[in-house]
């Protein structure tokens, strides 16, 4: 069970990475919009795509499923912060692919996955 619970995550985190080098014009533009430092906008999905090898391969899981919810926290404080400005900017986080406005959406997405993510730690 444990591992069909971080195959989901390690899919998220694909497609999140993928999807921003994919557009990575677009995402660049996006992540330092949002206020994200440079070396940020080529590590984030760097690591997505790390995370999402190691939480499949079950490489040092421990520390993987940490780093994993240490990420996803430092993404949803980023959504709450801004999802107080007035004007609200695409989330970005499935890079192009993500045009609509950030949302509670987003936030409710994480939360789901971080407890995905709790539940597959627990499982193994």
């Amino acid at each position: 069970m444990s591992f069909v619970l971080a195959l989901f995550v390690a899919a998220v985190f694909v497609y999140a990475g993928v999807a921003k080098f994919a557009t990575f014009e677009n995402w660049t533009f996006q992540a330092r919009a949002l206020g994200t430092p440079d070396p940020f906008v080529v590590l984030v999905p760097l690591a997505e795509i790390a995370l999402a090898v190691l939480l499949v391969g079950g490489w040092w899981f421990e520390i993987t499923v940490a780093a994993s919810l240490a990420m996803l926290l430092a993404f949803t404080a980023l959504l709450l912060v801004r999802l107080r400005d007035p004007e609200r900017l695409p989330c970005s986080c499935f890079g192009a692919t993500s045009q609509r406005p950030m949302s509670w959406l987003d936030v409710a997405r994480n939360v789901v996955l971080i407890g995905v993510l709790i539940s597959a730690y627990f499982a193994k």
